[in-house]
C-alpha cells in the first residue's frame, strides 16, 4: 500500500516537473518571439530613417542643381520660399535662402542689430544693450562699448565662459550672449548668418525678420514686399529674359555667393530634415563647396 502511495506521489511530482518545464519553455519562447519582434521593429525603423535621410540628401542635391541650372526658366527661388517635388514617390519640401539676404553677425553694424532687436519686441534701450554686446563679443580686447559687456560682466553673471573676442563661428553661438533667452533667440535667428560677409542685406531675398531690421521698415511694408514675391509672375532680367519670382538675375555672378538649403520629408507623422550651407564657386569642375551640413 505504501509503495502504491509512493508511486502516485512520484507520478504527481513528475507531472508537476513537466508542467514547470513546459511553463519555462513557453516563457523562453515568448521572450524570444518578443525579442525577435522588437529587433524587427528596430531594424525597420532604422531602415526608414536611412531612407528618409537619403531623401533629404536628394532634396539638397536637387536644390543645388536648381541654383545652377543653365535654363533660366528652371532655376529655383532663393528667397526662402518652400518648393516641393516628388522623388521615388515621396514629397520633398525644399527652401533655399540666399545668405546675402541675412544679417551677418560679424559684419553688420550696431544700428542694424538694434533694428533687429526692436522688431523682436525689445525697447530702444534694451535693443541698444544687445547690439552693443554683439559688437563686444566679436571684438578683440576686453574694452567694451557703451551698454556692452566684457569678461568681468560675464563672470559677475555667474557664466562659465567669456566673450570670444573674435568672429562668431555660428548663429547658434549667439545663444551665449549675456542676457540672451531661448525665446529671444528664436525670434531673431531666422534673420542671421555668419556666411554672407556683407555689412548690409539684399532686400530682394531677405526674410521678413531681416527686412524688419532695416531703417524705415514697418510690418505693413514688409508684408507688402513678401506678398509681392508670392504673387509676382517674374521680372525682366538685364539680358531681356523673364525671370521667375525670387530667381536671381543671371547677369549677376553667383560665384562666391552662399546659400542655405533646408530639405524635409515627413513619413507617418515623423518629420526628418536636413540643413546645408553651400558656396557656389563658378568652377565647372567643382561647382560648389559645402560649408555646413546638419
Amino acid at each position: 500500500m505504501r509503495d502504491k502511495t509512493k508511486s502516485h506521489a512520484d507520478r504527481g511530482l513528475a507531472l508537476v516537473s513537466v508542467l514547470w518545464a513546459l511553463s519555462i519553455l513557453s516563457l523562453i519562447a515568448a521572450s524570444m518571439l518578443s525579442s525577435g519582434t522588437l529587433s524587427y521593429r528596430m531594424e525597420r525603423n532604422a531602415l526608414k530613417r536611412v531612407q528618409m535621410e537619403n531623401l533629404t540628401e536628394a532634396g539638397i542635391t536637387r536644390a543645388i542643381l536648381g541654383l545652377i541650372d543653365p535654363r533660366i526658366d528652371r532655376r529655383w527661388r532663393i528667397d526662402g520660399v518652400t518648393q516641393e517635388f516628388l522623388f521615388q514617390g515621396a514629397k520633398i519640401k525644399v527652401a533655399i535662402q540666399d545668405e546675402y539676404g541675412l544679417i551677418d553677425l560679424n559684419e553688420a553694424d550696431a544700428s542694424l542689430f538694434k533694428g533687429l532687436f526692436q522688431s523682436a519686441g525689445l525697447t530702444s534701450t534694451e535693443a541698444d544693450i544687445f547690439a552693443a554686446r554683439i559688437i563686444d563679443w566679436r571684438t578683440s580686447g576686453d574694452l567694451h562699448s557703451l551698454n556692452g559687456a566684457n569678461k568681468a560682466d560675464y563672470r559677475a553673471a555667474g557664466l562659465p565662459y567669456e566673450p570670444r573676442g573674435g568672429p562668431f563661428q555660428s548663429v547658434e553661438e549667439l545663444r551665449l550672449l549675456l542676457g540672451m533667452t531661448p525665446q529671444l533667440f528664436a525670434r531673431i535667428a531666422p534673420a542671421l548668418t555668419v556666411y554672407s560677409h556683407q555689412p548690409t542685406i539684399d532686400a530682394r531675398t531677405a526674410p521678413k525678420e531681416a527686412l524688419l531690421a532695416l531703417p524705415g521698415m514697418d510690418p505693413q511694408k514688409v508684408a507688402d514686399i513678401i506678398s509681392t514675391r508670392f504673387s509676382s509672375a517674374g521680372t525682366m532680367g538685364a539680358q531681356g529674359l523673364t525671370l521667375g519670382a525670387g530667381v536671381i538675375d543671371p547677369a549677376i555672378s553667383v560665384a562666391g555667393r552662399v546659400f542655405g538649403i533646408r530639405a524635409e520629408v515627413s513619413n507617418g507623422g515623423i518629420l526628418f530634415e536636413k540643413h546645408a550651407v553651400v558656396r557656389l564657386t563658378g568652377d565647372a569642375m567643382q561647382t560648389y563647396m559645402m560649408l555646413a551640413w546638419e
